[in-house]
C-alpha cells in the first residue's frame, strides 16, 4: 500500500509527550503587547498581567452576618428563654463605640462591627421584643451556638493573600472580588457597600454591574 507524503502518522521518530509539548510552547511564546492599567469597569475579559494581592483583611473586622441581637453566649439559658435588656445599637459604619457588658443585648445589623465582648448574634426572626417600664427587652430562644452568625476578621480574604494570579482572564465574579479588596477602583469608579445595600457611582460601569447580577444573581462587592 502506497504511503502518502502528507500522512500525519508517517514519521518514524519518537512521539513528544504532552507535558514536553506544553513546555516547548511556553518557552517559545512571547508577549506580543505590553501591559496597561485599566479601570475596573473596563477590565472584563482582559488577561491579568500580574498577581493581585489583598492589601487588607476582608472583612476588616469581626462583624454580624445577620440583623439581630449581639449577646454573650454564656448569658444564654441553654434550655429556656433568656430575657435581656437592649442597651445599644450597632450598624454598618456606626459601631457601638464601647465594650458591651455581660447581661445586655446589643441591637445589630448585617455588616456592623461586632462590639467588644459578645460572641454570637441571635437573628431578629428568632427573637421577641418586650417593652417594659425600665426599657426595651429582647426574648432570646434557647439553642443558639457559640459564635453563631459572627463573621471573623479576614474570614473571606487575609491581607497578603493572592486573590488572582497573573494570566487569569477576568470574569464578572473576579471583578467583584477585586472591588472587595481594593481601596480605589481606579479612574471614574467608587463603590461603598453598607450592610446589604449598594450605594455609589460607576461611570460607564452599568454593564459590569449587570453582568455581576447575571453571573451570581446579586451584586457582591
Amino acid at each position: 500500500m502506497a504511503q502518502l507524503s502528507d500522512d500525519c502518522f508517517a514519521q518514524g521518530g519518537k512521539l513528544m509527550r504532552a507535558d514536553e509539548a506544553l513546555g516547548l510552547l511556553g518557552r517559545r511564546v512571547v508577549r506580543v503587547t505590553e501591559s496597561e492599567a485599566v479601570p475596573l469597569d473596563a477590565a472584563l475579559g482582559r488577561i491579568l498581567a500580574e498577581d493581585v494581592v489583598a492589601p487588607r483583611d476582608v472583612p476588616s473586622h469581626d462583624n454580624s452576618a445577620v440583623d439581630g441581637y449581639a449577646v454573650f453566649f454564656d448569658d444564654l439559658d441553654p434550655k429556656h428563654d433568656t430575657v435581656l435588656p437592649v442597651t445599644g445599637r450597632a450598624a454598618a459604619g456606626h459601631p457601638l463605640g464601647r465594650a458591651a457588658k455581660r447581661g445586655e443585648a446589643i441591637r445589630i445589623f448585617t455588616g456592623a462591627p461586632m462590639p467588644e465582648g459578645p460572641d454570637c448574634v441571635m437573628m431578629q426572626e428568632d427573637c421577641k421584643l418586650a417593652n417594659e417600664l425600665d426599657g426595651e427587652r429582647v426574648v432570646l430562644r434557647p439553642g443558639l451556638k457559640r459564635g453563631a452568625n459572627r463573621r471573623a476578621r479576614a474570614e473571606d480574604v487575609a491581607a497578603g493573600h493572592t486573590v488572582l494570579h497573573a494570566g487569569a482572564r477576568l470574569r464578572p465574579q473576579d471583578l467583584g472580588g477585586l472591588g472587595e479588596v481594593a481601596h480605589d477602583l481606579g479612574p471614574g469608579g467608587r463603590v461603598v457597600c453598607l450592610g446589604g445595600h449598594l450605594e455609589g457611582r460607576l461611570e460607564g460601569g452599568e454593564r459590569m454591574l449587570e453582568q455581576l447580577r447575571v453571573a451570581d444573581g446579586s451584586v457582591q462587592l
